[in-house]
């Protein structure tokens, strides 16, 4: 078990017969700045982008995923590194991405920067119309999946969440390739950043995010549809209930969104199309 997201806490454990004081496991929350370099060789800038509400690991994931998402880059190449900064008074929980000379950067867009807390992912950008980012267009040939595959992917994360387990307090998200096999896990207190997480990993080990299904522990809310397509990926499926916003844009993209996925059923929202029931 990693203990890099876990603490523990002394409590007082009570049933209907008795108490006693025990210590129990929590899920670390923890405040990360991410920095952005930016400008030509001879000319660097650095500007606070965002403060975003994590647990702790895979920062670097977590940074790259953000700015993808976001549409702050248009490709992984733009981001030529992303590190700890020494010099802040909390290096731990502050990352410096920089960017490759002369990526294009307005840090008027971010006058008021980011804030997202582990709740709530598009509430703290500076204007409404950066809530709709230009979403890349689907293939022509998008991916398809069978209905098989779908009501298998939860039951084969039971034994991948051990930060879940000993905690109860993350959210997941997951990806899989088109047979169902699990490709990468990322959990985080808040459902934008395992989302992130999981976008920043996709970008650094070069996976195909458009051939990937997408799984989520959560409900579906907008932003989780849009940081979805932004990446790429064409199927997402979630344990929860879909905004209606979410749905639109599903649809307007051409997405295949799955919710309320359970053991036995899912209900389809957008892009029936690629699921194949008979299989």
């Amino acid at each position: 078990m990693s203990t890099l997201g876990i603490s523990t806490s002394k409590i007082l454990r009570v049933n209907a017969q008795n108490f006693e004081e025990t210590n129990d496991l929590l899920v670390k929350e923890e405040p990360l700045e991410i920095r952005i370099g930016y400008g030509q060789e001879t000319k660097r800038e650095e500007f606070s982008l965002a403060i975003t509400m994590r647990t702790p690991g895979a920062d670097e994931e977590l940074a790259r995923g953000f700015l993808l998402s976001e549409g702050i880059v248009k490709s992984s190449t733009d981001i030529l590194s992303a590190k700890y900064c020494m010099q802040a008074k909390q290096p731990e929980n502050t990352l410096k991405v920089e960017l490759k000379n002369g990526t294009p950067f307005d840090q008027e867009k971010f006058r008021r920067n980011f804030y997202a807390s582990s709740s709530c992912g598009v509430c703290g950008k500076a204007s409404l119309d950066m809530i709709t980012s230009d979403i890349p267009a689907s293939k022509n040939n998008p991916l398809k999946v069978t209905k098989k595959t779908i009501l298998q992917l939860t039951q084969q994360l039971k034994n991948h969440q051990s930060t879940f387990k000993y905690t109860g307090g993350l959210h997941a998200a997951a990806l899989f390739d088109s047979n169902g096999e699990l490709l990468v896990l990322r959990e985080d207190i808040g459902r934008h950043n395992a989302l992130d997480k999981l976008i920043g990993v996709g970008s650094m080990k070069k996976i195909d995010l458009s051939q990937t299904i997408l799984w989520l522990s959560g409900r579906l809310g907008f932003e989780m549809v849009q940081k979805s397509a932004m990446a790429g990926i064409q199927i997402i499926a979630a344990l929860g209930a879909p905004s209606n916003l979410a749905v639109d844009l599903a649809q307007q993209s051409k997405k295949t969104l799955v919710g309320f996925l359970k053991k036995d059923s899912f209900n389809i929202y957008s892009g029936k199309e690629n699921v194949l029931l008979d299989q």
